[in-house]
């Protein structure tokens, strides 16, 4: 309740006047939101109040994609006044849809386009967002070497080369550089890894010219890479890259042409991952092993709706008494769904067992059906 005040309250205490005009384009990294705001009807500036509300819930509804509100609520502070009330700098106001006055209350809904890598930008500042483990695992040791000097520039954590050697020879590592979801969880839960970056690079010679008596030698690089989510398996961001490099020696001209490939992949992905949700996916993939029949998933299924926090759950597919669901829950409950569903009246029934739970994902299997 009392967190509620704070953020009602909060309304009140941005004072600056916004001005809210219709706009026609948006820069690339931004999201169009819809909002309302409210005012005490009998304040002179009622509107302005109010539109400066509806910015602050805009603005809410842009830190939803990288912090929960068990987050925002802790460090309520510290979002207060390093964001909540500085809404110029994380959003427009585009357009007044509507406005009203009821209840001693004005009201309005706007429609404004928030600035997600500004906004990302300050949270990882803050310390509020996601520590992403990046694990870089490509096929020529020079780029992966550019790449993961970008990542630790931008300020991403990449696993040192100990792990990194370890991850390479691992079984499940080319199965996880095609992308598949089994072989990254499976990678990222051994190696702490929540991003894995992969792809193959090749130098091939093009030509040669003589400067000043100097033979230097042309090679062109090329890269294909990809990053995932090792939680899930789904990819991230992918990208292609290509750049010659000049050197005295073939073998030189191609290492050139392969740091620079590696420096512009890096910094790719340096700019997808500082934007890249705190929260992967708004729900749990979750998959559940070992029924007999469908009408045995059908019921964990009605049984599962009911669960403290659950707004909603998804059949994916069952196939080969393999059930697997979206399951959507409120962020305060997600700590404790194991227990939830191992001590639900059907989880007991079905000796439900959870091998494996991370933020994303739940894999499960019956003892008993």
């Amino acid at each position: 309740m009392r967190r509620l005040l704070c953020f009602v309250m909060l309304g009140m205490l941005i004072c600056c006047a916004v001005r809210c005009e219709p706009t026609e384009k948006h820069p690339a990294g931004t999201a169009t939101v819809v909002a309302d705001g409210e005012a005490p009807a009998d304040l002179p500036n009622a509107r302005e109040k109010a539109i400066a509300d509806a910015m602050r819930n805009a603005i809410m509804k842009g830190l939803g994609t990288y912090i929960d509100s068990v987050t925002v609520g802790r460090n309520y502070t510290v979002v207060r006044d390093d964001i909540l009330l500085k809404p110029s700098g994380f959003a427009t106001c585009d357009q007044v849809l509507s406005s009203s006055t009821a209840d001693g209350l004005y009201k309005v809904r706007i429609k404004a386009t928030v600035s997600n890598r500004p906004l990302a930008e300050r949270l990882k500042a803050l310390g509020l967002t996601r520590q992403w483990r990046v694990g870089v695992l490509v096929s020529d040791s020079t780029v992966e070497s550019a790449i993961s000097q970008q990542l630790v520039s931008a300020g991403f954590s990449v696993i040192d080369e100990n792990r990194r050697k370890r991850l390479e020879k691992d079984a499940s590592a080319a199965r996880a550089a095609n992308g598949d979801g089994d072989s990254l969880r499976a990678l990222g839960g051994e190696f702490d890894v929540d991003i894995l970056v992969t792809g193959r690079a090749q130098a091939d010679y093009v030509d040669q010219d003589d400067y000043g008596g100097v033979t230097l030698y042309r090679s062109r690089g090329r890269m294909d890479a990809k990053a995932y989510y090792t939680d899930t398996g789904e990819l991230l961001t992918s990208t292609s890259a290509s750049a010659d490099g000049l050197d005295q020696t073939k073998s030189l001209s191609a290492e050139a042409g392969l740091n620079k490939v590696g420096a512009r992949i890096g910094a790719i992905f340096a700019e997808d991952l500082l934007v890249a949700p705190a929260d992967m996916m708004p729900f749990i993939s979750v998959k559940i092993k070992g029924f007999k029949g469908i009408m045995a998933a059908k019921r964990l299924e009605d049984a599962m709706r009911d669960l403290p926090g659950v707004t909603q759950l998804k059949r994916r597919r069952y196939t080969n008494g393999v059930l697997e669901l979206n399951l959507y829950i409120k962020s305060d409950y997600k700590e404790d769904l194991p227990a939830l569903i191992e001590n639900s009246a059907a989880g007991k029934r079905l000796g439900i067992k959870i091998e494996n739970y991370t933020k994303t994902f739940m894999q499960a299997r019956l003892t008993a059906d």
